[in-house]
């Protein structure tokens, strides 16, 4: 009677063990082609590398509601608050890559409706849906795939985490997402692909090094970065 209570303790440390990895995706952003990549310790602890074609070498750390943005500035590394530099962030551009790149941003989705069909995306099978969602009051509609796929439920939830964190950072930032949300937490789904903004290109569910989500320690500063912040 214990070995069966015992191997299902040691699976679900197991899985517990595997709920890490990375994803990388490719999207368009404003017309432009962007490259990202997705780490995850856990659903609470991530980091976002961007690639997007501008001359910021910068990423995004997640630990909880801290956001904090890492960045290499004239040969030295800077480590700043999301909620206390928000606006310098949105300057330098490492927002834009999450469809984030307007002051002011209010995100609501309206709809969410099945259309019965299946489509691969990098290999992974899922189900298509019509998205409908409106931008600063803009109506947008688009075609989302969703995938109960235990990898892209793990990074979703770790995605939709950093969304989170991001709008609690940024008070011009409103993501209102529920039907989406809810969908994603009840029914363990993930999203594989957002019309072209957003489409998964891989995902492996391994061990990372916690060092990985781990802000550089450092004291460097840059002159006048107070005048900077109040002209952005």
């Amino acid at each position: 009677m214990l070995k069966p209570v015992l191997f299902i303790i040691l699976l679900l440390l197991s899985n517990s063990a595997m709920s890490s990895g990375i994803a990388t995706f490719k999207g368009m952003d404003n017309g432009k082609p962007y490259t990202l990549s997705l780490e995850y310790l856990n659903k609470d602890v991530s980091r976002i590398d961007m690639d997007d074609d501008s001359d910021v070498d910068s990423h995004l750390l997640f630990n909880e509601k801290l956001v904090q943005v890492i960045t290499a500035y004239q040969g030295n590394t800077l480590v700043m608050d999301l909620a206390s530099v928000s606006q310098m962030a949105q300057g330098l551009g490492v927002m834009s890559v999450l469809g984030i790149d307007s002051e002011n941003m209010s995100v609501r989705v309206t709809r969410l409706e099945p259309t019965g069909k299946k489509e691969k995306v990098a290999g992974i099978e899922g189900d298509v849906y019509k998205l409908s969602w409106t931008r600063n009051n803009v109506k947008q509609e688009d075609v989302l795939v969703l995938s109960k796929d235990v990898r892209v439920w793990q990074y979703t939830q770790a995605w939709v985490n950093a969304l989170d964190a991001i709008s609690l950072s940024s008070p011009s930032i409103n993501i209102q997402g529920d039907q989406l949300l809810n969908r994603v937490s009840n029914d363990k789904v993930g999203i594989l692909r957002l019309g072209n903004r957003f489409r998964l290109v891989s995902v492996q569910s391994r061990p990372v090094s916690p060092a990985r989500f781990v802000a550089p320690d450092t004291s460097f500063t840059i002159p006048g970065l107070s005048d900077l912040l109040g002209g952005l």
